[in-house]
Parts: structure tokens; sequence; C-alpha cells
């Protein structure tokens, strides 16, 4: 073995990915920090810190982003998440990007911090949210359904590989205007992605609250028919630039109306075609039973 991440798991993660990938890019490595270069922090969240950086290789460098985490535990939870998401949803005809997921490099470990990461894709516009703020003026219609036609293709992708990805809003959503490539959008945040068949009870609150399903406030296992809720949610910011419930502070009392049933306003001069409003409603049915795939 050329490497030694300092964590047996890691290690054997990381073998395994190059020996059982089923194309030339969707599999781990490792990534010695002294080939990175930290630039700024473009985003922070409850587990750690996501940073631009230049990753240097052989013959050229790279612009990557490196997710780097407080506590090693959770850095294992998502790298092993990760790890078998990329397993499932690989394939010989498609990449993982090509299917509008987050394409991951690896992992590495900062030495001077003490703490893990992961090196994933940099997307030039960061996240949907980002993307809606500074570019609404400009973003028609035909480019707001590209961009949930890519969404829904990914949560596709998950859900025919039985995994749910459990934290889906418009921060977790990248954008990505600037590549020669069809596709706009990809999923990230890809580290609380599991099973559902392992879902078996309340695994704790994480995530947007204004963008996740009653059952889940009630404390109910997590499965797709709550992803399917959080793309109504996703639906309804890329169609009026308003993230569910903006104007409400997200307190206890918020996340008791919406467990019992509360959901963002539509106002009319939204101009929200019927067919896509109604799309939406069925999303957010009540009961997750209801809700499409």
């Amino acid at each position: 073995m050329s490497f030694n991440s300092g964590n047996k798991n890691v290690n054997d993660m990381i073998i395994a990915s190059k020996n059982n990938r089923k194309n030339a890019k969707d599999f781990l490595k490792w990534i010695e920090s002294s080939r990175l270069k930290v630039l700024h922090e473009l985003d922070r969240g409850a587990f750690g810190v996501v940073h631009k950086a230049r990753w240097y290789k052989r013959n050229y460098t790279d612009t990557v982003a490196v997710k780097f985490f407080h506590d090693d535990r959770e850095f294992l939870r998502e790298f092993t998440n990760i790890h078998r998401m990329i397993k499932r949803c690989s394939s010989e005809d498609d990449t993982i990007s090509e299917k509008n997921l987050v394409h991951y490099y690896g992992a590495t470990y900062d030495y001077d911090n003490e703490e893990y990461g992961i090196v994933m894709e940099y997307y030039s516009q960061s996240s949907l949210s980002n993307y809606l703020y500074k570019k609404w003026k400009k973003i028609y219609w035909e480019e707001r359904l590209k961009i949930l036609r890519d969404i829904s293709y990914a949560l596709y992708i998950l859900h025919d590989q039985d995994l749910v990805h459990g934290d889906l809003h418009s921060g977790n959503i990248m954008i990505d205007d600037d590549k020669d490539d069809p596709n706009i959008a990809w999923i990230g945040d890809l580290g609380f992605c599991r099973e559902e068949e392992n879902e078996k009870k309340y695994d704790g609150f994480r995530g947007v609250m204004a963008f996740m399903a009653p059952e889940i406030l009630k404390e109910l296992p997590y499965s797709k028919k709550a992803d399917i809720y959080s793309f109504g949610c996703i639906m309804y910011h890329v169609s009026t630039n308003r993230a569910p419930f903006y104007e409400r502070a997200h307190n206890r009392r918020l996340m008791r109306q919406i467990s019992e049933g509360l959901k963002p306003t539509i106002y009319q001069d939204d101009e929200i075609p019927p067919c896509f409003e109604s799309l939406m409603h069925q999303c957010w049915n009540f009961n997750p039973k209801n809700r499409p795939n």
C-alpha cells in the first residue's frame, strides 16, 4: 500500500474503491495534504467547513472543494456513505457526475489542524441558493426547468439504488454554468446519503427545517418520500426565488406547524404555471404514500 490515511477503515475503502471501480473516474483516492493549497472558505456547517483549494497533480493543477471535519467520527460516517453511493450509482457507461451527482475525488488530512477532509469537484456558482440570489432576473423558466430536471434525475438515480439523500435543500444543490456540459445542477452533500432499508428509527435532527417533511419533524424514519417533499420545496425556491418560510423564524413553533401540515405561501403574482403548482403540491402531500415517485 503506497499510502496510509491513519485509519484502517479509510484505507480499506480507498483500496476497495479503486479495485472495484466501474469506470476510469469514479473511485476514491488518498490525496496528500502537501498537494493541496487551501484557499478561501466557501461554506460552513454544523459538522465542518468547505474551502476552495488547488490540487497540484503531476502534470496540471485542478480547482477543487475540500470539506474539513471537526469530528473524525463524522468524517468516517460521511466518507462511508459516499463510498457506498459511488459503489451503487456508478456504472460502466456513465460517471457519477454524468448522473448529476457531485463527483468525489477522495480524502485528505490536514496535519496542522488535525482534521480529515473530503475532496470533491468545485462548482463555479456554488449552491442553488447562491445562484438564485445572484442571477434571478436572468433565470427564465427554461433554465429553471433544466435545473429541476437535473435534480430529479439525480434523485431518481439514488432512489433506484434504494438510497435516500436525507438532507436535500437548495444549499446542497451545486450549480455550474461555466462547464462545457449540458447539465447545470448536481446534488451534493452526499455524505448524508444512506440505505432506506436501514432507516428503521429516527436518526436525530439534521438538515434545514424549512425543507424537511412533516413526518421527519415528528421524528419518524427517513424515506424516499421525504426526499420528494424536499424536492417540492426546491421547486418552490426555483419558481419564486424565496426559500420556504424565509419570512419566519426557524423555531419550535414553525417546526410544529410544518409537522401539522403548514406549507409555503404561493402568491398570485408569483405567476407559477398551474401544472407546475399542482406537481409541487403533490410533492407536499401530508401523507407520504400519496407523494409521487
